[in-house]
């Protein structure tokens, strides 16, 4: 399949530089990044001390400056703020970058050979796993936004519409802030934790409720990918026999994710408002 790509530059971004930059944010984020190198990308939360999630954000570091992304559109201000009020004296300076970078998301095995045969220059690749295959951003300076999206289409990459890339993450059974992660959510219950908590670092804000959290072995309730027989909505009720198990967060067509009680297992038949449908992870 050829690569597809979508243009996702709405996407607030931030930059955090300076030489405590990747110390900075390793205090303060579930993840490890006081060792990230150069052009390595990690994901990590923000939590609070009971350990609910404040935001989710996709890393990639470039040299002294780490940039940060998976922001939905206008969180950049707000995200900004929060993570100031833990500077004090760290020399870290933070800054939205939203539009110095276009955002491009390529998904396929080819996509980092598609973004350097463009021959656009500065191009910064960032993996991304929320897609469930090989995929990947590329940050690009903004002066060469329509270039970049020209140059894919002469590489042979098939544009795609956000509903599509809806189509293949919610399949996949990837969490999406705002979608199916919140300020509710622990990041055990959204999945996360395997990719984004690092459960043997130093001391971070809600370390002990993730480590408490962990070591009990489970919560209450989990994200779930499930299949119905016909198109189902997000918001719809989900039922095991009659007793009202969970909700749905994300749906297209048939596909669609959602939080179920924790005693619900794999291969259970569910019914998802009219549709018969069966938890597929």
């Amino acid at each position: 399949m050829a690569a597809r790509f979508l243009d996702r530059s709405d996407r607030s971004k931030l930059c955090f530089s300076d030489e405590q930059a990747a110390w900075f944010l390793d205090q303060i984020l579930t993840q490890s990044l006081g060792d990230i190198a150069a052009g390595e990308a990690r994901d990590a939360a923000m939590i609070t001390v009971k350990g609910r999630m404040r935001f989710f954000f996709e890393i990639v570091a470039r040299g002294e400056r780490v940039l940060l992304t998976h922001l939905e559109p206008g969180l950049a201000a707000s995200v900004q703020e929060e993570l100031q009020r833990y500077v004090f004296a760290t020399r870290v300076t933070i800054e939205d970058v939203s539009d110095t970078y276009a955002l491009i998301l390529i998904i396929g095995e080819e996509w980092r050979e598609v973004a350097e045969r463009t021959g656009v220059d500065g191009l910064i690749l960032h993996p991304t796993r929320s897609y469930g295959e090989d995929a990947g951003y590329v940050w690009a300076p903004s002066a060469d936004h329509q270039l970049l999206l020209g140059k894919l289409a002469e590489c042979g990459a098939q544009r795609i519409s956000e509903d599509e890339s809806e189509s293949i993450r919610i399949a996949a059974g990837i969490p999406r802030w705002g979608f199916d992660m919140d300020e509710s959510t622990f990041p055990q219950e959204a999945g996360i934790d395997g990719r984004a908590v690092h459960y043997t670092k130093g001391c971070y804000l809600g370390q002990e409720a993730m480590a408490k959290i962990h070591f009990r072995g489970r919560v209450n309730r989990r994200l779930a990918r499930l299949v119905a027989e016909g198109p189902i909505e997000a918001g719809s009720e989900i039922q095991v026999q009659g007793e009202k198990v969970g909700v749905v967060t994300s749906a297209s067509g048939v596909s669609a994710l959602g939080y179920v009680k924790h005693t619900v297992e794999i291969g259970t038949e569910a019914s998802v408002g009219d549709m018969k449908a069966s938890v597929e992870s």
